[in-house]
């Protein structure tokens, strides 16, 4: 096909040129021969990558009604998505139950039970307004009865382990306006409060009083599927039910499996016993299933860094935290380490974030870059022993690093060696420390390392306070940071309350981040969700919901 372009393009242009002097029309006919060709050729590569991205097989498809679904989740205690426990029974239940705000790919709160919403002008009091037209599975209204109904069954009756029990610690009070609005007022302007109402609603009348109804094991509640059986340690079914939200599913059935651990989870699924399987960024390698398996990847908020000792002379110099961050080789332990199950970082702010700015300081890997750092701060082999030192004001140094690690985590494990091999290459004398995590955390708290590698699975809600201000030193600040422009970034940052308001607070956090490197970010992870062959149609994880878009997923199943 290539050569028939190439031969019809060659041809209309010989044509043309037959009026032309012999020499022009030569030299035109050339230039435009290879300006075809490499046209041809980049079309070609756009085509070759859009069938990588979006397979024909996938596209030929017709969406099928109607199939079973097969998933797994841990042996429930309870189905009441608001005394729950458990994470992997919390996934199920968002397929019966949906939010009062969701969160969109960008993690942005989005409209769903709530329609929209205003703060007050001092930011801590909210006036929330629901959707009239959405309807329980038995037929009746969803009102602010409900909204302050679940309020109050989280505030008093769940335990303190509930998955959504913390919301309410950013709740002081609240209270029914109207059939379709309320007012909550928050303990203070915070940007993340609206993070606090990413929780499932349920309803007053039918759950009554919680402790008597005995509806603890009978979900009923406004999500794409309803409950129909429940038997213990053996499965859970759900049916297709018609939403409120506009679509139904494709999806006739969900058969959960009850299973004890996630290598069971791992074994149904290569045994085709399951449809899904969620492999967190802790389980990069694990399955090997690649024969009719699909992938779909979302980053996580599972945050790794390299992080300084801020209370050693060593680091207090900024061209040597640039120097390290120029030879930390992000890219290539993504594709190494992290086998591609990431995404680079340069803030502890997540990438895939609304708020995230892309204009900072970057350090991109450049060994003599690193050297120019350390020369501008009057570090040389003085003695020619291959290892780098200095004397400022009399105070001899060698640039001598200890990497802490803890020995459970390869990932980390990893990144130390790499970390390592490359510090040496710029003349440090470098040892590794890796320790069991009871001492890898003990040695953080004391402030007895140089370096360590470390991660964090960052909350949803945004606040960086606990790992960059000067009060949390000797608490979650293990890097002994102090700066007083950084503080008081992190609390306008923590206050800004308007949407234009918190862009520019944390844009201009990140900046200052990179200007000082108080981490060297790495990279967050990705998890991945892997589904059988049967599974089509736009399937979309997010990290806080992985059946997002379940309405948009179908079954196809060939025929012999």
């Amino acid at each position: 096909m290539k050569k028939l372009i190439l031969f019809i393009i060659t041809f209309g242009w010989l044509v043309t040129a037959c009026n032309q002097q012999p020499q022009e029309a030569t030299e035109q006919l050339q230039t435009e021969q290879q300006r075809q060709i490499e046209q041809t050729e980049q079309i070609e590569q756009e085509e070759q990558t859009e069938q990588k991205t979006q397979p024909v097989a996938e596209q030929q498809i017709p969406v099928q009604e109607g199939g079973t679904l097969y998933l797994t989740m841990r042996n429930a205690k309870t189905l009441n998505p608001l005394l729950n426990q458990d994470a992997s029974v919390d996934n199920i239940l968002k397929l019966i139950y949906m939010p009062l705000i969701r969160l969109d790919e960008n993690h942005k709160p989005a409209p769903l039970i709530a329609q929209d919403w205003s703060f007050d002008e001092g930011g801590a009091v909210l006036t929330l307004s629901l959707r009239s037209d959405i309807y329980w599975q038995d037929g009746t209204n969803l009102t602010a009865d409900d909204v302050i109904y679940s309020f109050d069954t989280l505030a008093r009756t769940a335990d303190a382990n509930a998955v959504y029990k913390g919301c309410m610690n950013y709740i002081r009070t609240y209270r029914k306006l109207s059939d379709y609005s309320i007012e909550i007022g928050f303990h203070q302007n915070f940007s993340g409060n609206l993070y606090a109402l990413l929780m499932p609603i349920i309803s007053r009348q039918y759950y009554g009083n919680i402790k008597t109804s005995g509806k603890d094991m009978l979900p009923m509640g406004n999500g794409f599927f309803q409950f129909d059986s429940y038997l213990p340690a053996k499965e859970m079914r759900l049916k297709k039910c018609i939403s409120s939200f506009g679509t139904t599913a494709h999806i006739d059935e969900i058969v959960v499996n009850i299973s004890t651990d996630r290598d069971t989870d791992l074994y149904s699924f290569e045994q085709g016993l399951t449809d899904i399987l969620f492999l967190g960024s802790f389980d990069i390698g694990k399955s090997d299933n690649e024969n009719d398996t699909k992938y779909y990847s979302c980053t996580t908020n599972y945050y790794d860094f390299i992080g300084f000792n801020f209370s050693k002379s060593l680091f207090q110099d900024s061209n040597v935290r640039k120097a390290i961050a120029s030879i930390t080789p992000k890219e290539s332990l993504l594709e190494s380490v992290y086998l591609g199950h990431g995404v680079v970082a340069e803030t502890p702010i997540n990438p895939t974030y609304w708020f995230y700015e892309p204009e900072v300081s970057k350090y991109d890997f450049s060994i003599s870059q690193a050297k120019e750092y350390l020369a501008a701060s009057n570090w040389k082999d003085n003695n020619e022993d291959g290892i780098l030192d200095r004397t400022t004001n009399e105070l001899a140094e060698t640039f001598r690093v200890s990497i802490l690690y803890n020995t459970e985590n390869e990932i980390r494990r990893q990144i130390a060696i790499r970390l390592g091999d490359e510090l040496r290459g710029i003349g440090a004398e470098v040892s590794l420390d890796g320790q069991p995590y009871d001492v890898y955390t003990q040695k953080l708290q004391a402030g007895d390392f140089d370096l360590f590698v470390g991660g964090w699975q960052l909350s949803v809600i945004p606040n960086y306070s606990f790992m960059l201000h000067s009060a949390q030193v000797g608490l979650t600040n293990y890097t002994r940071y102090q700066n007083g422009d950084m503080d008081a970034l992190l609390g306008v940052a923590y206050n800004a309350v308007k949407e234009e308001d918190i862009k520019l607070a944390y844009s201009n956090l990140q900046k200052k981040i990179t200007e000082e490197l108080p981490y060297i970010s790495i990279a967050f992870r990705d998890y991945t969700l892997l589904s059988s062959d049967r599974v089509h149609g736009n399937v979309k994880p997010l990290e806080n919901n992985i059946f997002d878009n379940i309405n948009e997923w179908f079954l196809y199943e060939q025929k012999p």
